[in-house]
């Protein structure tokens, strides 16, 4: 296995697209535009993200856009809270309430 790392494990060839990463947030507080989650990953300030909140089987979208990000100690691990603006929704109903959600980043 000598030299692996120093090998290239991905090219990318003329490639152009959206890359989506998702990840797990907690949101514990909705306030009219703003939101504040919980998330493993630390956040940018001015990033655009993608949240799909699932409540009473219904699915909802809503583009944020992080304001601020800091580091947190919750139960003995370090998690990130991040305040979130909201700049569009794309669903049917609206998610008022604290709950698990999928965060992706564009």
């Amino acid at each position: 296995m000598s030299g692996r790392r120093n090998q290239s494990r991905v090219t990318f060839v003329n490639a152009s697209g959206v890359l989506r990463v998702s990840r797990d947030v907690l949101v514990k507080k909705v306030v009219k535009d703003e939101l504040v989650a919980v998330s493993n990953q630390p956040g940018v300030a001015g990033e655009v993200l993608t949240i799909a909140f699932s409540m009473n089987k219904v699915r909802e979208t809503v583009t944020v856009q992080v304001m601020a990000s800091r580091p947190q100690l919750v139960n003995g691990a370090v998690k990130h809270e991040l305040r979130l603006k909201r700049i569009e929704s794309h669903a049917a109903g609206g998610a008022n309430e604290c709950g698990a959600a999928e965060s992706g980043s564009e």
